[in-house]
């Protein structure tokens, strides 16, 4: 009998631990010609805010020493067009949909997420507290992310947990001194579960012309020179949360997703690496299901913080 894949991320039931990142699936219109979207875990949207957004200008995009730099600036569709022209199709491809939603104001997160339950165009809600790029570097000096004050991180999520009765999951930033004090905010304001870890910050400067490589300045790092920054940030996390932890950072093959799930993630994202290798998240899937039946796991959630002190 193959391995129980089935993944409980609070109150959403999942066929396995496997999800794709928002940001980098789009509304997974574009991978449904590599694999059956339907198979994942859950679709993760990109962001979706109330009006659409052009995002930041070009260039927007750097690839660096294993890892990639962005600063997309949340380019989106919004809210209205989503539910009217890209859920028809995630819903035809029997996907589970979690919803990223993005805005200014607690009230904004809280009309995005009441339109999303209203139109039923989603089976649960991510909130994204963390983008790093939605600031100009040369305008925004200590501009902050709602997810690195704790205090914002409970209002904000309480505002959203009061509009919505969809399972909610708080995605937190990476840039902070210590994950835990905002995780325990998302817990504590209702959160059924935290996203760790968004990007990183970082910049790139071209030697020869002496200018940024972003027209940003600044922008979110991710890829596989992040992983052992967001390994460390779920283990850290695991240790004071009840509500589960879905981990992502990095994740290119089956071993890496393990390594989330040994360190206390119940699921994990995979995200840049579907733009080298788009199928990855299958690979990803198949894999892990070789590993459990290698070790003698039965069950997936024998993994969930297995790691061996």
């Amino acid at each position: 009998m193959p391995p129980d894949l089935h993944t409980q991320l609070g109150p959403l039931s999942l066929k396995n631990p496997v999800m794709v990142a928002s940001g980098t699936f789009g509304y997974g219109q574009e991978y449904d010609q590599y694999f059956d979207i339907g198979r994942l875990g859950a679709v993760v949207t990109k962001s979706l805010s109330k009006a659409p957004r052009a995002g930041n200008k070009p260039p927007r995009l750097v690839e660096t020493p294993a890892g990639l730099l962005n600063a997309i600036g949340l380019q989106n569709i919004g809210v209205e067009a989503y539910i009217a022209e890209k859920a028809p199709f995630l819903r035809d491809r029997n996907a589970t949909v979690v919803v990223n939603i993005y805005g200014y104001t607690p009230e904004d997160y809280a009309h995005l997420a009441r339109r999303v339950e209203e139109s039923g165009t989603g089976h649960a809600i991510e909130a994204n507290l963390s983008c790093p790029n939605v600031h100009d570097a040369r305008t925004s000096r200590g501009a902050t992310m709602v997810s690195q004050v704790p205090e914002t991180v409970l209002e904000y999520t309480r505002a959203i947990r009061e509009a919505t009765s969809l399972p909610l999951y708080v995605k937190l930033t990476p840039n902070v001194l210590d994950i835990r004090e905002s995780a325990l905010a998302a817990e504590e304001a209702g959160a059924d579960g935290v996203s760790l870890i968004n990007t990183l910050l970082g910049m790139a400067i071209d030697p020869e012309t002496r200018k940024p490589r972003l027209a940003n300045i600044v922008g979110g790092l991710s890829g596989p020179a992040i992983k052992p920054v967001a390994v460390k940030m779920v283990w850290n996390a695991a240790q004071v949360l009840r509500i589960p932890i879905i981990g992502m950072g990095g994740i290119c093959t089956a071993a890496d997703a393990v390594e989330f799930l040994l360190a206390g993630a119940r699921a994990i994202m995979v995200g840049s690496m579907t733009f080298r290798q788009p199928d990855a998240p299958m690979r990803v899937l198949a894999g892990l299901e070789d590993y459990m039946e290698r070790h003698g796991f039965k069950e997936v959630s024998e993994l969930v913080g297995a790691m061996e002190v």
